[in-house]
């Protein structure tokens, strides 16, 4: 668990023909009062000892499509480990896939302060509350 608010994510990257991830780490990084430690599905070697670290998994959906296998591996794995996944939706879309949305502990849009507070919601242990409308996700 996070020691001091410094909260240990696993970031979904890959195929990423939209650099959803690139827009992801700029809306994470504008969070002055939020820290962590990254590690992603690209550079990382994702071994057990490393999921017995990770606070949440971040899946980007805009990556779903060119990397189903690397989603499904990472649903497993948070079962396994029981760690939580947030799910950010493609941007400028609301639409997830129903089988990704149940399978997950959070959905939210790309508002850096969702993203931040689902975060913070989910390694508490509280129950997900969806405090950003997908209006406001802009």
């Amino acid at each position: 668990m996070s020691e001091d608010n410094v909260y240990t994510l696993l970031i979904t990257k890959g195929n990423d023909p939209d650099d959803q991830y690139g827009f992801y780490k700029e809306r994470i990084d504008s969070q002055n009062d939020f820290s962590y430690i990254e590690y992603n599905t690209q550079d990382d070697e994702l071994t057990d000892d490393l999921f017995g670290e990770i606070d949440v998994i971040v899946m980007l959906f805009g990556l779903y499509h060119n990397n189903q296998e690397m989603f499904d591996d990472l649903f497993k794995k948070s079962k396994e480990f029981d760690v939580p996944i947030l799910l950010v939706r493609f941007f400028g879309m609301e639409y997830v896939l129903k089988e990704l949305e149940v399978k997950s502990d959070a959905v939210v849009g790309w508002n850096p302060h969702c993203i931040v507070d689902a975060i913070e919601t989910l390694v508490k242990g509280k129950d997900w509350v969806k405090p950003c409308d997908v209006a406001d996700d802009s």
